[in-house]
């Protein structure tokens, strides 16, 4: 037994013997490893497949020229990349003729300046809309329809007590009607700057349907112009002017012969009324009274003589004159016969 148990103990050492020497000789071969390749780091972490690829593409992007750089896709098929041109925007800082030469088209008689111009016909979605847009003018002619309308109805023989006033201008004056009927007819799709909500390749390959243009947008923002419209009238030309705008461009439109009229037929024979009084359609906007206004709003001009009134003016004043002279003579006179 004691024979046996001491070969045991011997065989155990020399294991541990064993397994120290070969640890020592591992450790001996990586520290040998590392002096031959000292670039290398202890701390080394082997990158995934994705991260490497990766880099290696966005090394062959950045050595190859402008113009040429391919992206490989996750496919593992190579894409051109399309090259981005930058717009100038600061070009259209300076307003453009165009936008007045619209509107002074479909209002001759109103010349607009060419600043307020660009603001009605540029809607917020623009990128040129950081230079000014028509967001204001549009808040402040919407309130100017509302209380045009308002005022017609309140005065109007036909209004019922049940009628609700409010409920019918915010139905007559929805902003998809002004803008396919009254914006259409002006056509200020063409004229204004705005964004789509559609691609322009989706446009052209469905075309100019109701539906889809509704979907992008192009009913809404030329409401929203038109009411950009009215605002810049009321504020450029004053009440009268917007007024008579109201009445014989815009609201006889709305009760035209169409499916869908908002307005109630009880009221229609008065819109008719008013539009006719103003003279119609193609009446006049600016009435005699309203010129010297515009011309100068805080001077009114003397009014020029007659014909023949300087004439009578200066034969008045010969009688006046002849008079006083005889009237002195007359007390010269009595005054000597006194004496």
């Amino acid at each position: 037994m004691s024979h046996s148990f001491c070969r045991l103990n011997s065989s155990v050492r020399s294991l541990r013997l064993g397994s120290s020497s070969v640890s020592g000789h591992a450790r001996r071969f990586s520290q040998v490893a590392l002096k031959q390749n000292p670039a290398s780091d202890s701390s080394y972490s082997r990158q995934p497949p994705r991260e490497r690829q990766r880099d290696e593409d966005s090394e062959t992007t950045r050595s190859a020229p402008l113009g040429t750089r391919r992206v490989r896709s996750a496919f593992g098929k190579d894409r051109q990349v399309p090259r981005v041109t930058r717009t100038d925007y600061s070009a259209m800082r300076e307003p453009s003729p165009e936008f007045a030469e619209h509107l002074n088209g479909l209002f001759p008689e109103l010349q607009f300046p060419k600043e307020l111009a660009r603001r009605i016909l540029t809607h917020s979605s623009h990128p040129a809309a950081i230079y000014g847009h028509n967001a204001a003018l549009s808040f402040l002619g919407r309130r100017v329809l509302s209380t045009y309308l308002s005022l017609l109805l309140s005065s109007s023989p036909n209004l019922k007590p049940t009628d609700d006033v409010e409920e019918v201008v915010s139905s007559v004056l929805n902003t998809y009607d002004l803008g396919e009927h009254i914006g259409s007819g002006w056509g200020l799709g063409r004229a204004m700057r705005w964004t789509p909500a559609v691609s322009a390749t989706t446009l052209q390959k469905v075309g100019a349907q109701p539906s889809v243009l509704k979907g992008a947008g192009l009913y809404k923002v030329q409401g929203e112009a038109v009411a950009a419209v009215m605002g810049g009238v009321y504020e450029q030309f004053g009440a009268s002017v917007a007024h008579r705008l109201f009445h014989t461009r815009i609201l006889p439109r709305l009760i035209a012969d169409r499916p869908g009229i908002r307005l109630p037929a009880a009221f229609h024979q008065d819109v008719r009324v008013v539009s006719n009084r103003m003279g119609g359609s193609k009446g006049s906007l600016l009435k005699k009274q309203d010129e010297p206004e515009l011309k100068s709003p805080f001077k009114k001009p003397t009014p020029a003589p007659m014909p023949g009134q300087a004439k009578a003016e200066k034969k008045r004043e010969q009688e006046k004159t002849r008079q006083v002279e005889s009237e002195s003579s007359a007390e010269e006179k009595s005054g000597e016969s006194i004496a």
